[in-house]
């Protein structure tokens, strides 16, 4: 077909001041329209490229609290209707995520989204009374949503846990209305300017697309990523799992959605239990070197009881690309980074993106938004964040478990990030403050979170605890404000400064 140059037209009165083409909608290209549209209405003509034929998998999904702010208009002064998006994704309440049978013992433990009530003091004394005073079980009564998920208050809504399909088409929806445009097609060909900035898109029906500033939301396929010389920088040393089957199973009659996403370890991997309204969302992710998806599905099925029937197998390698914003595109979603969903952090990572980027970076022209600097600024900020979330899922493994190939093949090759190896020693020998100075990323998971993992997989002991909050001298204070923070009669309490030698306690009602 003869090449054809698509007009982008203009939607509002006045000059448009950039053209951006987000290539790929999906959940991370519909969210980087909704969110350009908002933080600067009227600056940019905004169009997204996206094929009726590619499908997307909507088996469901779990996300962070960052969501719920990026919803409620705290990350930007725009929310949306909440009871709508709730009814149109199939959203349910999200309180935290248990896990079964990690250790090598094969306990559970739940770990909330929130820190404990003292998780900003480098002592963190309520964290450590209660892994004290409950042991494995309940240390989760550190905090407030672990006090809620106790007495089984589930009324308020914490994060969601919803149909990733459904979320993209809501923001589509949106989208659309606010005169974002969208072209039912395919990217054929990529032309790049001898500056290395790509020009323009060649689409399969012959048109060509130009624009100012590009976002490559194409997933594994890095089309615009891979066309300017952008590599993909592995990680399964540390995280091996590279296969996952998703599938759906039906509520039993009766049965209500827990508020929860349940991850459980499995001989070669773990399964992910998301509940939606109706239905639940569920997949084996595992290392391909030791079961094949034959074994996959029989295992599943001999664990569930029941036969399942699978989706489709997905192949993948954890890792991130080596750069994130090169010249004038920038990768988002699967094609920036892909790790296994075992904390949620996609969604949470795509939001964290795309507001760096507005929030820091973007201006009203493409001179003063496609400098060298704001490219190293970003990326460095950004590659920050994606090490400190293979990190932190690196230290989901550390249980000790022996019982399969998989886990002796993790226990016995110490499969592990060095900074996880650290911090675990650190912590052996003192649980780890959640205010540390080494972590300045405001966007990662904080510390405090993974306290919940350290006692979960009984790394930190209920000992340990004790004796640290005697040796400081502040049992009685934790005691003290333990009883308080149960009965629900604090706000918050003041701790002192982090490096205060006896933190204080002001009670506030």
């Amino acid at each position: 077909m003869e090449e054809e140059k698509l007009q982008i037209g203009i939607y509002h009165k006045g000059s448009i001041k950039m053209k951006i083409v987000i290539v790929g909608g999906g959940t991370a290209g519909w969210l980087a329209a909704h969110c350009l549209s908002k933080a600067q209405p009227g600056q940019h003509k905004i169009t997204v490229i996206e094929s009726s034929e590619i499908g997307i998998i909507g088996v469901g999904e779990a996300t962070t609290g960052l969501t719920k702010d990026l919803l409620n208009g705290v990350l930007f002064p725009y929310s949306v209707d909440i009871e709508e998006f709730i009814r149109k994704t199939e959203a349910t309440n999200k309180m935290g995520i248990l896990h079964k049978h990690w250790h090598k013992d094969r306990s559970s433990y739940f770990a909330p989204l929130d820190g404990s009530d003292s998780f900003t003091n480098n002592n963190d004394i309520i964290f450590k009374y209660a892994l004290h005073k409950f042991g494995y079980d309940k240390f989760h009564r550190a905090s407030r949503i672990g006090l809620k998920w106790d007495d089984k208050d589930y009324a308020e809504m914490h994060a969601y846990q919803f149909d990733t399909f459904l979320v993209g088409k809501f923001f589509e929806e949106h989208c659309l209305k606010d005169s974002i445009e969208l072209i039912d097609d395919v990217v054929h060909d990529v032309n790049v300017n001898e500056k290395g900035d790509i020009s323009s898109l060649i689409l399969s029906q012959g048109h060509k697309i130009e624009a100012d500033f590009f976002f490559d939301c194409t997933g594994f396929k890095r089309i615009l990523m891979e066309k300017i010389g952008s590599k993909w920088i592995s990680y399964k040393k540390y995280l091996p799992v590279d296969t996952a089957i998703p599938f759906r199973l039906k509520y039993k009659e009766g049965e209500s959605p827990l508020p929860c996403t349940t991850a459980t370890a499995l001989s070669s991997g773990w399964m992910w239990d998301i509940p939606l309204q109706s239905r639940r969302g569920c997949g084996y992710v595992f290392d391909s070197s030791f079961i094949n998806h034959e074994e996959a599905v029989a295992e599943i099925e001999q664990y569930l009881g029941h036969y399942i029937e699978p989706i489709k197998v997905i192949k993948f390698t954890s890792g991130k690309g080596d750069t994130f914003w090169k010249n004038n595109v920038l990768a988002l979603g699967l094609c920036a980074s892909f790790v296994e969903p075992l904390e949620s952090t996609s969604i949470h990572n795509t939001i964290v993106q795309i507001m760096v980027f507005i929030d820091e970076f973007l201006s009203s022209e493409k001179d003063k938004t496609v400098t060298e600097d704001n490219q190293k600024a970003y990326n460095k900020n950004i590659n920050e964040l994606f090490e400190y979330v293979f990190n932190f899922l690196s230290l989901h493994y550390q249980g000790g478990r022996d019982d399969s190939e998989f886990w002796r093949h993790i226990k016995e090759d110490k499969i592990v990030t060095d900074y996880t190896a650290s911090m675990i020693s650190k912590a052996k020998n003192k649980i780890v403050g959640s205010v540390m100075f080494d972590n300045a990323n405001p966007w990662a998971p904080g510390n405090a979170l993974w306290n919940w993992i350290m006692a979960g997989l009984k790394i930190i002991t209920p000992e340990q605890a004790e004796h640290e909050l005697r040796s400081s001298g502040t049992y009685e204070i934790a005691e003290n404000y333990f009883r308080r923070f149960e009965q629900q009669e604090l706000v918050k309490p003041n701790l002192g400064h982090a490096w205060s030698k006896k933190p204080y306690i002001e009670y506030t009602k």
